[in-house]
């Protein structure tokens, strides 16, 4: 499998940038090789700790996006 970019919002509103090949909603952990740490370790991580993941195409964003709420 091939790694896929990831962010993962936690509930204690830490976010982990990085890319992950073993992830699985049906799973109770999957592990995250940091984007700052891309030839280091893993960190192992539990979806039951997970607010929120996003599968993203980079890791920069749109700094200038201004979520607009409808009227």
């Amino acid at each position: 499998m091939e790694p896929i970019k990831i962010v993962a919002r936690c509930t204690n509103g830490t976010v982990i940038k990085g890319f992950t090949q073993d992830f699985s909603p049906n799973k109770d952990r999957f592990h995250v090789v940091p984007v700052d740490k891309r030839s280091g370790g893993t960190i192992e991580v539990f979806v039951s700790r997970l607010k929120a993941i996003f599968v993203v195409r980079d890791f920069n964003g749109n700094p200038q996006y201004k979520e607009g709420k409808p009227l």
